[in-house]
């Protein structure tokens, strides 16, 4: 019997999903065939969101050699009606209504910002406008449909500081099967793996998007769950003691384990302020420090807001001094959409903390350090450029561990606001990630001319990533097509030409 969140767990299942194509397409198959509940909690919510567009309207579209456990998952899911005709107007709505008819049990939690935040001239662009008004048509609909008792949904406000928020973003479907990463079902979250720079089957006015999600199945969707019971209580009574007096109930357990990986779920919610959790690692702050300390041979980086916090950074940094064979990639977006939520200062000296700490950090490790961007190229301009958007938060650490989940590597995810990551200890699944990532963001186009590159070696790989942006970099001074989607986030420094005009990268902000 379960006691506490985060105990560390074996015989999981796990698959690992690139983007929104592959992630949403999964999420539709199992919420499809969901018997009893869906619990979701994100930090937005769109009920027009479409799952399934262009290709991936055939169920086939998943068995894409995604990184997967050995054992637990069928390779070929079941056939299940993807019908373009009764799912792309408004998808999520749509399905969430089906299964409240047929008597499944849905809760949904998002989180509203405050009312002086939603208020902000940049609000609406920062995904920070009112939740209420999003969720109204799907809210109706129950209302009219009189089905209240099975759909319930909680738009909660409350967060310990000005700039923190609930930024969970998981699902648990059945007590069985947990969805936990980086995506939240809202607008502009839908993008493949070649992230091309116009795709109309992206949302209005969408970029090109980069995330990276995982599904679980086994003992740890038991954490899933009872963290969602605490946050569903805690939105109803702001009662914080309450939701800590709440146990793991047997209901929650999920014992149908035939997987082979072992996985701890960790957390970030400063109201709770759990010592436990603090003490036996599931902290998500902890995990990061306790690979940190692990490292021995390599580190890769994806996160929208990589080394804000400055704890982190030092910890990195001691490290590289430590371990004289250590490399890390850090991969981030060009320009990041920084909490502060003020488009002046607070913002912009929330952009200049990054920058310097990845300065650190390259001058820490010297040429064992890169930093990098992503950039998705116009077919037919070649001086037509923009960033793709990183908003993953993975970590993998020596090919042995890894880290995925909703909270950024600052202040707000490893403190003040509300997270869920899972830590993931597999040898197999983390080179194929990684392996799987470093395909997508050379190209195949930017492998083919070096077949000799393996990319199962790190070394090798570190080496072809620095040799791309460096290749770009000329190709851009000469007016020509990049290749891949590999570029500097500090082009200045390594004395490369912007991708595209005013970009800003490892550049500090003039405060005044």
């Amino acid at each position: 019997m379960r006691t506490r969140f985060g105990e560390n767990t074996f015989g999981n299942c796990v698959t690992l999903t690139i983007d929104g194509q592959e992630t949403f397409t999964l999420m539709y198959e199992k919420i499809f065939k969901a018997k009893t509940s869906i619990l979701i909690a994100n930090y937005e919510l769109d009920p027009r969101l479409r799952f399934i567009r262009g290709d991936s309207q055939s169920s086939s579209f998943i068995n894409n050699n995604l990184p997967r456990s050995s054992r637990g998952i069928t390779s070929e899911p079941e056939n299940i009606n993807l019908s373009p005709q009764n799912y792309t107007a408004s998808p999520l709505q749509d399905l969430l209504f089906e299964k409240t008819k047929q008597g499944v049990e849905v809760k949904i939690i998002v989180w509203q910002p405050k009312l002086i935040i939603r208020l902000l001239p940049t609000a609406h662009k920062r995904g920070l406008s009112g939740r209420v008004g999003e969720l109204e048509p799907l809210e109706r609909l129950v209302q009219h449909s009189k089905i209240v008792k099975n759909l319930m949904v909680r738009v909660d406000n409350s967060a310990p500081t000005f700039t923190s928020g609930h930024h969970e973003k998981f699902i648990v479907i059945d007590n069985k099967i947990g969805f936990c990463g980086g995506l939240d079902l809202s607008h502009g979250k839908w993008d493949t793996n070649s992230h091309d720079f116009d795709n109309p089957l992206r949302d209005l006015n969408a970029e090109p998007w980069h995330d990276v999600h995982a599904m679980v199945e086994g003992p740890v969707v038991t954490d899933l769950t009872y963290h969602f019971v605490q946050r569903w209580t805690f939105s109803i009574t702001k009662d914080i003691d309450q939701a800590k007096r709440i146990k793991i109930e047997p209901s929650f357990e999920n014992q149908n384990s035939t997987g082979d990986t072992e996985v701890i779920a960790l957390r970030t919610w400063k109201q709770l302020n759990n010592k436990d959790d603090d003490n036996d690692g599931s902290n998500i702050l902890s995990w990061y420090a306790a690979m940190f300390r692990k490292a021995k041979y390599s580190i890769y980086i994806e996160n929208q807001f990589a080394f804000q916090s400055q704890l982190i950074t030092q910890l990195l940094v001691k490290r590289l001094q430590e371990e004289q064979n250590l490399k890390v990639i850090v991969v981030s977006p060009m320009e990041p959409n920084l909490p502060g939520f003020i488009s002046g200062f607070v913002s912009k000296e929330s952009i200049n903390h990054v920058n310097r700490n990845l300065e650190r950090l390259r001058k820490a490790g010297g040429s064992r350090v890169n930093t990098y961007c992503l950039i998705s190229q116009h077919n037919a301009a070649n001086e037509k450029r923009k960033q793709i958007y990183i908003h993953a938060k993975v970590m993998i650490v020596d090919d042995k561990w890894i880290t995925i989940g909703s909270a950024n590597m600052d202040n707000d995810g490893f403190k003040n606001s509300t997270e869920v990551d899972l830590g993931i200890t597999s040898p197999v699944l983390a080179q194929q990630l990684r392996v799987k990532l470093w395909r997508e963001h050379l190209t195949e186009e930017a492998d083919s001319s070096n077949n000799s590159v393996d990319l199962n070696s790190f070394d090798e790989g570190f080496n072809a990533w620095k040799t791309l942006a460096s290749d770009n970099g000329t190709r851009i001074l000469r007016g020509e097509r990049i290749r891949g989607h590999i570029y500097y986030y500090n082009f200045e420094e390594m004395k490369c030409p912007p991708p595209y005009a005013n970009a800003r990268g490892g550049n500090k902000f003039k405060l005044f």
